[in-house]
């Protein structure tokens, strides 16, 4: 009996025991998800809206995210950064995101029109990721892009990229750019940004909602459509300010999440990651056209044209002269605002064609330009290989008129531009200049406040401080009532260390913003205090441009 009564007090003793351990909260489950990729991450925040799309649906789940990105970054641009590699060795993820640029990498421009190219860069630096993310005991998770507002078909390239290589790998599809075109035309879903390409806040949220959908097999409806969180910069940095990310009415919510939990539940029940064929090229690589016999004394002198080099330039000026016998070249490019100088390499004359290497020192980019002589004119195309390989038609005559606009006339308008620059400063030289270049062309010129803005910018960020001083107080001048023009000249005064001048710079945008009901008003009176309390501010660089497409 004494034995019995043993054995039944160490059974309700293991019984208490076993019921004690159940009521412990157990360690809270952990989601840990890193992100390479670029802009159509960055923007929005997407891996913040992810995050807290899971905790408000699992929130004991403990989520953190990593984002690794910069715009236009191709997987083989972050394969090159040891500290992304490190970053996957090092970081116990359970999965890595991977978002290839958004023509896959390798992308094929001919003069104005973005094509797909080949996918072998794509594919070889996605085997790469795929073998040191498996190598750290992550999951392999592609995040197949969209297409283009004016491109829809093009999706197809995309689906069939990501599907193959995700197949190959046997890793995760999550299906973004499948969802994107489900709804892309529902009058009341607006997934672009205005550039057509990069998403808007509900395009991002698609992005997220599809990421949730398929890394944690759940359906998400009834997620909300507000979410409140901590910005991500285009490099991956949180902002230490939580805010407002994104605000959706409840039925624009939940025709995105319907659609992407239609789509991931297709992709997961098929065994062949839903199978796309291979589209054909929908490009021809142009060629030269065959022109006369070229000798170099009938192609010296100065020739004026026209081409498809970059989209805000006049026209173009090439000289050739006669070097001992052999041709040396300058080539130059006017926009309204500046001449930007090709250096001019081995220039040769080979049977009908003369041949140029250029270098592009504002692009960082390296061309060879074939060139052919018919009937007094030159026509040129213009090729560069790299992320993108580029072909741009480049037209020349002997008349320096072309669209109505005399060439040699900018040309000189340049030089004296840059004459004055140096006596009177920048501004007051800008303003003559932008006088005299609206007389040549007949009508009232004036840069535009998104460019002066923008070029501004990217000498702060470039660390070019007295540049960028110089372009906010010229978009001062052009434009007095814009709020953006003060606070942006402000911050270039913060950080030259002139804070004084930009106290009251500041104080004067924050007058304007209040007068005028300017949207972020209490972002600026946030910045006034801290200025006049000598507190840091954040200094956001907002009128930056979305990234520019692939070099």
């Amino acid at each position: 009996m004494i034995m019995i009564y043993k054995k039944r007090c160490l059974s309700v003793l293991l019984l208490l025991i076993v019921a004690f351990s159940c009521t412990q909260p157990k360690e809270a489950d952990k989601i840990r998800i890193l992100f390479i990729g670029n802009s159509y991450t960055f923007y929005n925040s997407t891996p913040e809206l992810l995050k807290k799309i899971i905790q408000e649906k699992f929130p004991e789940h403990v989520v953190e995210t990593q984002l690794i990105s910069d715009g236009g970054m191709t997987l083989a641009d972050h394969w090159q950064t040891e500290s992304t590699i490190e970053a996957i060795r090092t970081g116990e993820w359970d999965y890595v995101v991977l978002q290839e640029q958004s023509k896959l990498g390798m992308g094929v421009m001919i003069d104005n029109d973005m094509y797909f190219g080949s996918t072998d860069q794509f594919f070889e630096h996605s085997r790469k990721f795929n073998a040191e993310i498996t190598k750290a005991g992550a999951k392999t998770v592609f995040f197949m892009t969209w297409s283009n507002k004016d491109q829809p078909k093009e999706q197809a390239i995309l689906s069939h990229a990501y599907t193959t290589i995700a197949k190959e790998l046997e890793a995760i599809v999550a299906p973004v750019g499948l969802v994107w075109d489900r709804v892309r035309t529902n009058p009341k879903i607006d997934l672009y940004a205005d550039d057509g390409g990069h998403p808007s806040a509900m395009g991002s949220y698609l992005t997220a909602v599809t990421l949730y959908a398929t890394l944690m097999s759940d359906n998400p409806l009834g997620l909300p459509g507000t979410i409140f969180g901590n910005r991500l910069s285009n490099i991956g940095e949180r902002s230490l300010d939580r805010g407002l990310l994104i605000d959706l009415s409840n039925e624009e919510a939940q025709l995105i999440q319907e659609a992407s939990w239609e789509v991931v539940q297709a992709m997961q029940k098929s065994s062949d990651y839903l199978d796309f064929e291979q589209p054909d090229p929908s490009y021809t690589i142009p060629e030269l056209t065959k022109g006369e016999t070229i000798e170099l004394k009938k192609i010296i002198g100065k020739w004026y044209g026209t081409g498809t080099y970059g989209s805000d330039y006049l026209g173009q000026i090439m000289e050739v002269k006669d070097v001992d016998g052999k041709p040396e070249v300058s080539l130059s490019f006017y926009s309204p605002h500046v001449r930007d100088q090709m250096r001019v390499d081995n220039a040769i004359i080979k049977e009908d064609q003369l041949i140029l290497t250029l270098h592009d020192s504002l692009r960082t980019r390296n061309a060879n330009l074939r060139m052919s002589l018919m009937s007094g004119n030159m026509e040129g195309i213009l090729e560069s290989s790299g992320n993108v390989q580029m072909y741009k038609h480049l037209y020349f005559s002997k008349a320096s008129v072309h669209n109505k606009i005399d060439l040699s006339a900018v040309a000189l308008l340049m030089e004296s531009f840059q004459s004055n620059i140096v006596k009177e400063g920048y501004a007051t030289a800008a303003v003559k200049h932008y006088e005299q270049y609206s007389k040549l062309i007949g009508e009232r010129y004036k840069p535009e406040e998104f460019y002066l803005n923008a070029v501004g910018y990217n000498f702060l960020r470039d660390e070019k401080v007295n540049d960028a001083l110089n372009y906010f107080e010229l978009s001062m001048i052009y434009y007095p009532q814009s709020v953006n023009t003060y606070e942006n000249y402000a911050e270039a005064l913060i950080v030259a260390g002139r804070k004084d001048e930009a106290l009251a710079v500041y104080t004067k945008a924050y007058e304007l913003a209040k007068k005028n009901g300017y949207e972020n008003f209490t972002h600026m009176e946030e910045n006034l205090n801290k200025l006049k309390n000598n507190i840091s501010v954040d200094i956001e660089g907002g009128a930056v441009p979305p990234p520019p497409p692939p070099r």
